[in-house]
């Protein structure tokens, strides 16, 4: 029977209080991982942590915001210090805005830019100081299907996800020598927080029957006729990160129901 055994090992996944980066957290913890719950917002990452705890693994909490640099330094030596290592460091954090590009303030495009590409450069960049010496290490990095559905109102979103697609690619290549994979999911339309805020600003707040309209519209496309759920993405995260992935880096997985084909 294949099963995938994390136990010993020791996870950072960014953004993890909500959305995405809860279930991807929680995923490894069942897997047997002891996990950093790295978010800005520190109320909810101690609510996952104490999820996580309740799994029987160890957890901590560590607030960040992946636009400061040196904050990852940091985040790493409380890895290392507190839960004795770090094997996968999982780049999720990440926020979203959709809005004609003339719409756009500059400090806007600026923090679209450097949360969803630049805090994912640097969560690499400090974690591979720690790996590339041990020669081991998994990353995975989020981006999203923005980048392939091309939709209106999407410009700049999309075009900092797709920097992640490249970025991924080129950094696994770098970092192969090492024994390193690196890896970016595309996750599909999940009605995570993100989500919803995009729905309120779309069908206004409260209005809860356009809202299920203006989201059925994005799913109703999906050649599986569902729309994915955060567990989705949790197993490809799970998996890339596992002795199954061996063989797999630079590689890009769409996980959106076939959306994208």
């Amino acid at each position: 029977m294949i099963s995938i055994n994390m136990n010993g090992k020791v996870a950072i996944v960014t953004g993890s209080a909500s959305g995405l980066g809860k279930a991807i957290a929680l995923r490894f913890a069942q897997a047997g991982a002891d996990v950093v719950v790295a978010d800005i917002n520190i109320s909810s990452a101690l609510e996952t942590a104490e999820e996580i705890k309740s799994l029987g693994r160890n957890a901590i909490t560590f607030q960040i915001d992946t636009r400061d640099a040196e904050s990852f330094s940091k985040l790493i030596e409380a890895a290392t210090e507190n839960l004795g290592g770090l094997d996968f460091m999982i780049n999720n954090a990440g926020i979203g805005m959709m809005k004609p590009i003339d719409e756009f303030s500059v400090d806007e495009i600026d923090r679209l830019i450097d949360i969803n590409l630049k805090g994912t450069i640097h969560g690499c960049k400090a974690a591979l100081a720690y790996m590339m010496p041990r020669n081991s290490g998994r990353i995975v990095n989020l981006s999203s299907i923005a980048v392939k559905m091309a939709s209106p109102y999407s410009s700049v979103y999309a075009g900092a996800k797709a920097g992640v697609i490249a970025f991924t690619a080129a950094l696994a290549r770098e970092a192969a020598s090492a024994n390193i994979n690196i890896n970016a999911i595309c996750p599909g339309i999940i009605r995570t927080d993100m989500w919803e805020k995009q729905l309120n600003e779309m069908a206004g707040e409260g209005n809860e029957e356009e809202k299920a309209k203006a989201f059925a519209a994005f799913t109703d496309t999906i050649p599986l006729r569902r729309p994915q759920e955060p567990e989705d993405i949790a197993n490809m995260a799970l998996f890339l990160c596992s002795d199954l992935a061996n063989n797999i880096t630079a590689q890009t997985f769409a996980v959106d129901g076939g959306a994208t084909v």
